[in-house]
């Protein structure tokens, strides 16, 4: 499953899930662009992988904004050539409302943070993707997404959303050398889940670095024929 000399590009890089997947990728020998919303995170997670200068890229923006989601990827064309993989990481989580009681704010919040992003940045690089005749997109989607709980409305329609643009995308590039897919992990275990959930059986959460291991397959030659596609990555659970 080789991503040798790959230009992958990961937001929401300086999370817990987005850290443990450019641990992995930068073990796989990719070259990668980071971007969070930190210079001084971003800047402490590239001192933590050691990369040279000419296989790591960070560059802070918003990427609920199209003109931040542009120009970051103008400066990674320009720093490192090429955008051969998207991993979509950024996303967050608000709820424990039911729908009655739930305020536009935060639909508005959960449908920019998880939907518009993911349309910003896919958008911004499938241009550059067609051009070279092979792409990778992968998308952080949700279990929330296809099995929705209660109190979890605005989340779980903001990551189905996020599912159907990936499965639109796919289907607009098949055949092109391109593939987009999303992986739906249930509860990942991360110290703030584990703050948030201090009772949980944390043994059946979601190792991060499991996650980004189902996401290095997607982004491999491996996986040209993978499109369209829901991984459950669901733990023990």
């Amino acid at each position: 499953m080789s991503v040798q000399d790959r230009v992958v590009l990961i937001t929401g890089a300086t999370g817990a899930l987005g850290q443990a997947t450019s641990r992995v990728f930068a073990q796989a020998g990719a070259r990668l662009a980071l971007t969070g919303r930190s210079e001084g995170s971003l800047q402490e997670l590239a001192a933590s992988l050691g990369l040279p200068g000419d296989r790591l890229l960070t560059h802070p923006a918003d990427v609920t904004d199209a003109a931040s989601v542009d120009g970051l990827v103008k400066q990674v064309l320009a720093g490192l050539g090429q955008v051969d993989a998207l991993l979509h990481v950024a996303g967050g989580y608000r709820g424990g409302k039911a729908v009655a009681d739930t305020e536009l704010d935060d639909l508005d919040f959960m449908l920019g943070l998880n939907l518009r992003s993911a349309f910003l940045v896919c958008r911004a690089v499938l241009p550059h993707m067609a051009e070279q005749g092979w792409g990778r997109i992968v998308a952080v989607g949700s279990r929330s997404a296809v099995q929705p709980a209660r109190r979890s409305g605005v989340y779980a329609a903001s990551k189905a959303g996020l599912i159907a643009l990936i499965e639109t995308i796919a289907a607009e590039v098949k055949g092109t050398g391109i593939t987009a897919n999303a992986v739906l992990p249930s509860t990942i275990d991360t110290p703030a889940n584990r703050r948030t959930m201090p009772k949980a059986d944390f043994s059946k959460w979601v190792p991060p670095a499991q996650i980004a291991a189902a996401m290095l397959y997607l982004c491999s030659d491996e996986a040209a024929s993978v499109n369209g596609a829901r991984i459950p990555v669901y733990g023990q659970a």
